[in-house]
């Protein structure tokens, strides 16, 4: 968060110097921060502990918009170039270490196959567009899990930065306009501040409850909550409320703060309409806490004498590094302890985060920010250097370069490892699920490393993958596209169902090519070729089921020679998306109601049960234990195999041919992690390089 000083001064007038310190905002950064910490340790305890956030972007535009409103009310101008040296000099030192840290810590610590995901983060990270980076990625913010990137957290500062990229130029506008009216500038800089900060709360309502991944991370949704912030700052001085409703007021706002992070969670459309109550009662304890309108701290009202306690107030002090530092922390681990924390380990966090925010704050914060002790020795003149204006923006351009070019280097190895999922597999050598083979196992050789390489396993993705056939949508897609071979093959197959659908693309297109097939895909992630819509619990996906109408229709019109159905199991959406169906028979009925259709037109239908459910993540722990290593087994459910409700439904529609293909993916109820050399899984799907040598078997029990 933006920390703008270790005291703070609010004027009782906005036209003179300020009076009265206003230690009771350095101990609301306590709250702020001690809320963001316990919500990513203990998720469970304080599930809106995310509204920490929303406290400091208050608290910033209190006292930055604030001031820049108080210079031009006495100026009639803001120094631009001291404006942004001063949060260069403030923000980006102790950002950069970090994020320089962060980039050591991956490539020590972490396998290969997170490199180039970190890499990237870190790079948004220096250049403050951590917050659509983050906006548009599949991971979550929400818990303390090993999966997630250890520098998300810097979404929140990327947005306070492109706020007040545009926020003075907002203003300066508001002299010129002021010049015209003849009006104060003040008067006219409020009202454009509301204007923006109430364009901004109508657009945030509105996104959060379409897009709500996206909404969280917008900069024009969170432009408000600053907004808020500064407009308390300009009519605050202006009003003398009662004693008695300012110490209420603090305790309102106190309470409403911590009712909030008790009771909000990550399930709704936040921020929205939502966040207005811990903006607002933020404001309220801002308010009670007015130097104006108290003596002094001492005699000050209850809540600003006990957020003005001077052990609240130097953690406080710390905030803006601990923040920093607190979810590498929580991120790194979590990874090497195995598990979420319990409230030892959450303790133990909380300490080593604590241990290098006090170093950050004195020796990279202090330092840099005062720019005098880190040139000791050197002559006055230079000992009293200072980045200023051009000065500041050469700081900077360093700094973004130490942090960006250090982690382009994890990247490009990984990226190079890469280049090596485009070359064609030895068979002889990389035998893959055909050294399972029930009949004639496929000699495996020794010492060979396993491909794909575990670093970039992920990417090892089917053709679906690489195009927009990967969410396949009947209404827009053109019936020349997601063909896959020789057009004018004597013989059509169409893939349909969800992304385990489209794992077996490639592999029925190796095993049709030779015979004359070619292979049309109509898969969609996230939706099974069902009648039945999925319910996350608070929506249901009727466009998935709806689309497969129409995309039955179009298959219907094709008379393919064959259709191949596949999909997730009930057990796998749950796990990998909270997903679920609240009746099980549902999910078999929708989709007997899309085979039966099939079979009665004449079409040859086969469908193909799910893959077992990996029970870590495969590449990593190769990575981490050997492609030997226990650990690294998946155990096959039997219960899961029984009840997979696309099998269920097959075997309830005449002529519908049924494939277990169990046997390649595990022996006697286990199921290794590497099979023939071959690296099984990216995540809970097939690498595309296993799924492929799945062809012989494919050809062969599907006769093509």
């Amino acid at each position: 968060m933006v920390l703008q000083g270790r005291h703070i001064r609010v004027s009782s007038r906005p036209d003179k110097a300020n009076t009265g310190l206003r230690t009771d905002i350095q101990g609301l950064r306590t709250l702020a921060v001690g809320l963001v910490i316990l919500y990513h340790i203990w998720p469970e305890l304080l599930p809106g502990g995310f509204v920490g956030v929303d406290v400091f972007f208050v608290i910033s535009g209190f006292l930055i918009v604030g001031s820049l409103i108080r210079e031009l009310s006495n100026t009639g101008r803001i120094r631009l170039s001291v404006f942004y040296a001063k949060r260069i000099r403030r923000l980006l030192p102790a950002a950069s270490v970090v994020l320089i840290a962060t980039t050591i810590a991956t490539v020590i610590l972490l396998p290969q196959n997170r490199w180039q995901s970190i890499s990237l983060d870190v790079i948004m990270s220096g250049l403050q567009v951590q917050n659509w980076n983050q906006a548009f990625s599949e991971n979550s913010y929400a818990g303390a899990t090993a999966a997630v990137s250890p520098v998300q957290h810097y979404w929140s500062l990327a947005v306070e930065e492109q706020f007040y990229l545009v926020t003075p130029l907002i203003l300066l506008a508001g002299v010129v306009v002021a010049a015209k009216l003849r009006l104060r500038i003040e008067t006219i800089c409020l009202a454009g501040l509301a204007t923006v900060s109430l364009a901004s709360f109508v657009h945030s309502i509105m996104f959060s409850s379409t897009e709500h991944g996206i909404a969280y991370f917008a900069t024009s949704t969170r432009m408000w909550e600053l907004g808020m912030g500064g407009i308390a700052a300009v009519l605050l001085p202006k009003m003398h409320p009662r004693a008695v409703f300012l110490r209420a007021a603090g305790w309102i706002g106190l309470c409403a703060i911590l009712y909030s992070a008790l009771t909000f969670s990550t399930a709704m459309d936040f921020p929205g309409s939502v966040a207005l109550l811990p903006v607002l009662a933020t404001v309220l304890v801002v308010a009670s806490g007015a130097s104006h309108l108290q003596p002094s701290v001492d005699r000050g009202y209850p809540v600003t004498r006990l957020l003005s306690l001077r052990p609240v107030t130097y953690v406080g002090d710390l905030s803006y590094s601990l923040y920093l530092w607190h979810w590498p922390v929580v991120v790194f681990y979590v990874f090497l302890l195995g598990r979420t924390p319990g409230y030892l380990h959450g303790a133990a966090i909380v300490g080593i985060s604590l241990g290098l925010a006090v170093t950050s704050y004195y020796f990279v914060e202090q330092k840099f920010r005062h720019a005098v002790s880190p040139f000791r020795g050197l002559p006055l003149k230079a000992r009293r250097w200072r980045p200023r204006g051009g000065n500041a923006l050469v700081v900077a351009a360093g700094l973004i370069a130490a942090t960006t070019v250090p982690a382009l280097v994890p990247w490009v190895v990984v990226e190079v490892k890469s280049q090596q999922l485009s070359g064609a597999l030895n068979l002889r050598e990389y035998p893959g699920a055909t050294a399972f083979d029930p009949s004639r196992p496929a000699t495996v050789p020794d010492a060979l490393p396993v491909q794909p390489d575990p670093a970039v396993a992920l990417k090892d993705v089917p053709l679906t993958g690489k195009d927009e056939c990967g969410t396949f949508d009947p209404a827009s897609i053109r019936i020349e596209q997601c063909l896959y071979g020789p057009a004018d093959a004597s013989k059509t197959m169409v893939v349909v169902g969800d992304s385990h659908a489209a794992q077996y693309v490639d592999a029925l297109l190796i095993a049709g090519t030779p015979s004359g097939w070619n292979v049309r895909a109509m898969v969609r992630n996230g939706c099974p070729f069902s009648t039945s819509p999925p319910a996350d619990g608070t929506t249901i996906y009727h466009n998935c089921s709806e689309q497969n109408k129409v995309t039955l229709e179009r298959i219907l019109l094709l008379r393919p020679q064959l259709v191949v159905v596949s999909g997730m199991t009930p057990a796998g959406y749950q796990r990998a998306l909270k997903w679920g169906w609240d009746n099980p028979q549902a999910l078999v009925d929708g989709y007997v109601e899309v085979l039966k259709p099939l079979r009665a037109a004449g079409i040859r239908v086969a469908v193909v049960g799910d893959n077992p459910y990996p029970d870590v993540s495969t590449p990593e722990c190769v990575s981490l234990n050997g492609t030997d290593s226990p650990m690294c087994q998946t155990r096959m459910r039997e219960a899961d195999a029984r009840t997979d409700p696309l099998q269920l439904a097959g075997a309830q529609v005449q002529g519908v041919e049924l494939l277990d293909m169990s046997a390649y993916f595990c022996r006697q109820g286990v199921c290794p992690a590497v099979i023939g050399n071959v690296m099984v899984y990216r995540d809970n799907h097939m690498t595309n390089t296993f799924a492929k040598t799945l062809a012989p078997a494919l050809a062969q029990r599907l006769n093509l």
